[in-house]
């Protein structure tokens, strides 16, 4: 193992070091309780005749979104943000 010993190395591994996240792991693990707690509220809460919009992304890094609409219990996979409130509006303003 070969250890750094001149000075510019160590003044990336101080850098390093300053930029590393100072929030400390109780903080964290409270904020990842907060983010399952919303979930739960989220997915308790909701109106399940309201469709269901997520976005993923394609093996080459385009973004997609998929539309499930629980009225019809249909899926329909669109392109842009465009044509997800082009679907909304003539599917769902009714």
């Amino acid at each position: 193992m070969v250890c750094p010993n001149d000075m510019q190395a160590r003044q990336q591994l101080e850098t390093l070091y300053q930029r590393s996240p100072t929030i400390s792991f109780h903080q964290q693990f409270w904020g990842f309780l907060q983010q399952i707690g919303e979930a739960v509220v989220y997915e308790l809460t909701r109106d399940r005749r309201e469709p269901t919009i997520s976005k993923f992304y394609d093996i080459e890094g385009q973004a997609l979104w998929c539309v499930f609409d629980p009225r019809s219990r249909s899926r329909i996979v669109l392109s842009s943000e465009h044509d997800v409130l082009a679907w909304l509006e003539e599917h769902h303003a009714r």
